[in-house]
This record gives C-alpha cells, sequence and structure tokens, in this order.
C-alpha cells in the first residue's frame, strides 16, 4: 500500500517547528514523524512553503529560520510537489526534492559549470603558458585535473563561478567527474541538492546572494490578476444581464412598437446567443477547458482553479493577497490524499464543492485521524479485492 500523500500548509510547519511539549500542535508533529518513519506517509515540499516559512532575516533571528529549514527536512526529506507551473509540462511528485522550475536546474548543470570554471580560469591575472593552454579547450583541462591535482584544484577553487558548492570542489567531485569517475548524472543530482534542501537554499538566496524573497512578487502580481478577472467577469456578467433585459423589453412590446416578424426571429436568434454565452461564462468545466490553464497547471489543476474563481466570485470576496498563494497551493490538491490550507480558504474549496474537496483537512489537530481514516479505508478496499 502506498503511502498517504500529504500537503501542509504553511502555517502548519511554523506552528510545529518549535511548538513546546505536549501541546497540540507538538502531539501532530510527533504523530507526523511517527507515521513518516514507518512509511504510511510521505509529506511533499513546495516552492512556496519553502519560502513562505524561511524568509529572509536579520542575523539574530538566523538560528530561527535555519531550525525551520531543518523542520522541513525532517518532515519531507526529498518528498516535493513540482513548481505549480511544471504541473502544465506533466512534472508530478519528485522524490528528489525538486520542487524548484525545472529550468532553474539548466543553469546549474554541470558542463555548463565546467566552461564557466575554465572561463573563469582563463581571466584570472599572472597564469603561465602551461596554464592558459590548460583552460582553451576541454581537453586539455581534463588532462590538467589528471596530471597536476593539486595546482588545478587550487585555481578551481579560487576562480569557481559559484558562491556556493565550493566543498563540491573542495572534496574533489568535480575532478573526480572530469575524470570520467562520476556520471553527468550523478554530478546534476549532487548539485541540485545544493538548490533544493532547504537549510541550503536559505544560506545560497538569502546570506549568499543577498535576493529578495521570491515569493512575495509572485503573490502580489497573482493577487492583481485574479482582483482584475473577477472585476472583468462581473462586467461582463453585468453586460450580458443587461443585453438580456433589453431582449426581453423588445420581445414583449405590443401594437405599433412590436417587432416584424423578421425582426422577431432575429432577436430571438440573438437571445439564445446571450443564453448560451452566460451559460458558458458561467461554467467552472468550460472555463477548464481553455488552453493557457491547461498549459499552466494541468487538465486537473485548471478544473481546480476555474472552481475556485467562480467561488471566488459568488462570495463576493475582496481579493487578499493571501488568497494568491492559497490558489496556488490548492493546484496540489489533486495530486495529493490530504490537503491542508488556510482556515478560509479551505472553508470556500468546500462549500462550493471544489473538486477534491473531500481532500481538505480543516485543522492540523485531526489530521493524525484522516491519515488512520485514509489507510483504514485503503486496507478495506485490499481486503475486499477477489483473490
Amino acid at each position: 500500500m502506498a503511502p498517504v500523500r500529504l500537503h501542509l500548509d504553511t502555517s502548519d510547519y511554523a506552528a510545529m517547528y518549535n511548538a513546546p511539549p505536549d501541546t497540540p500542535e507538538a502531539r501532530a508533529r510527533d504523530r507526523l514523524l511517527e507515521m513518516k518513519a514507518a512509511s504510511l506517509i510521505e509529506i511533499g515540499l513546495s516552492h512556496h512553503v519553502v519560502f513562505e516559512l524561511l524568509q529572509n532575516a536579520p542575523p539574530q533571528y538566523r538560528a530561527d529560520r535555519i531550525a525551520r529549514a531543518q523542520m522541513l527536512t525532517k518532515l519531507c526529506d526529498r518528498n516535493a510537489f513540482p513548481y505549480p507551473s511544471d504541473l502544465g509540462q506533466g512534472f508530478g511528485f519528485s522524490m528528489e526534492g525538486l520542487w524548484i522550475p525545472r529550468i532553474d536546474l539548466e543553469n546549474l548543470e554541470i558542463e555548463k559549470l565546467v566552461q564557466a570554471t575554465m572561463k573563469s580560469i582563463s581571466a584570472r591575472e599572472g597564469l603561465n603558458g602551461h596554464e592558459r593552454r590548460a583552460v582553451s579547450k576541454r581537453a586539455y583541462f581534463v588532462e590538467w585535473m589528471r596530471s597536476d591535482p593539486a595546482a588545478s584544484a587550487t585555481l578551481v577553487q579560487e576562480q569557481w563561478p559559484l558562491l556556493f558548492a565550493k566543498d563540491f570542489v573542495g572534496r574533489g567531485d568535480f575532478r573526480r567527474y572530469l575524470l570520467g569517475e562520476l556520471s553527468r548524472d550523478e554530478v546534476n543530482k549532487m548539485l541540485h541538492f545544493y538548490i533544493t534542501d532547504p537549510v541550503s537554499v536559505y544560506e545560497i538566496w538569502f546570506e549568499n546572494y543577498g535576493w529578495d524573497n521570491p515569493v512575495t512578487d509572485r503573490r502580489d502580481k497573482i493577487a492583481n490578476k485574479l482582483a482584475d478577472m473577477l472585476s472583468g467577469y462581473k462586467a461582463m456578467l453585468d453586460d450580458q444581464a443587461s443585453l438580456s433585459s433589453k431582449i426581453k423589453g423588445a420581445l414583449a412590446e405590443t401594437g405599433d412598437k412590436a417587432l416584424p416578424e423578421a425582426g422577431r426571429e432575429a432577436i430571438q436568434k440573438l437571445k439564445l446567443d446571450v443564453q448560451t454565452f452566460k451559460a458558458e461564462i458561467t461554467s467552472p468545466e468550460e472555463l477548464g477547458q481553455h488552453p493557457a490553464w491547461i498549459k499552466l497547471v494541468g487538465d486537473e489543476g485548471a478544473l481546480v482553479a476555474s472552481q475556485i474563481f467562480y467561488g471566488l466570485y459568488r462570495e463576493k470576496r475582496d481579493i487578499k493577497r493571501s488568497d494568491a498563494i492559497d490558489l496556488i497551493h490548492a493546484m496540489y490538491l489533486p495530486h495529493t490524499d490530504l490537503w491542508r490550507g488556510d482556515k478560509a480558504f479551505s472553508a470556500l474549496l468546500i462549500k462550493n464543492q471544489v473538486k477534491y474537496h473531500e481532500r481538505v483537512v480543516s485543522t492540523l489537530a485531526e489530521l493524525p485521524d484522516r491519515i488512520m481514516a485514509e489507510i483504514a479505508r485503503r486496507t478495506n478496499e485490499l481486503a475486499d479485492r477477489p483473490r
């Protein structure tokens, strides 16, 4: 029986990582860790959870951020949901920690690093003729690494083009790859660890490079887009209602103001067209078939997203920035067995019967029991199968 796959909300990790003993959060955490150790569950990391939870902080809070990152690793190991837009490219749940955009992996490819390292060394002042020749071609570079390991390793370490993964060079893995002792795939997986392990990500993203949190800008853009879409959608429905009212009025005219037969037929046809248009724009299934949505988050994600959109419209909610992140988290509903999210957003999913809403778990405290119920259900299914 496969493990029960879980998506946890960012608030769950924040509540659990430093929960005092014998609190509901600590008990939930300990139960999850026990279930994970027994291979009953697998919890997936995701891009937005990682960066929502870690965030940049002054040096005095560094220990807190590292503790958060360690909690992510303790609960999730290398299990991860793909970056949302990679869902539309067919990528699924990963056991290699691949929660980052797949396109980012191309920038940390060993052959690109070999070329970048050679270029960096060649730009260094004071090289002798032998060293310049060694970095002029890959074959010469490999031979130099083979014949003069000490000198070549020193220059590679000094001119390494990244602000991280220097231990990868220091322990000899870079040289071993060039000498054919490690495969390209093996080395790329080693490099991927640096940009997917939560502790390493915190150090690289915020401390080594000093980048801004990527979630903030993306969250605001999605929230603004949602607000614009809902405003435009409301305007379309208002226009449709106004046109329907005018059509109804025209068809009701009598006497001298009554439409001639030909005009009446044309208006009747327009009435049917307007009704069809309304049926289409108020159908989540129709919107979920839009190629742009499917390309972005896949078939199932597109339907979930469109149903959420209509739910937001029906509830006439003002779009908050947090709704954008909740919408992104909800894209994993089709790809998990039990799903935790924001309380208000979870209520919206259940109330509007968004597809897979039965997988929503309302509170962290009830999650262990829901897991055991799912395991019992699967056990009964297996027992009922013909042998």
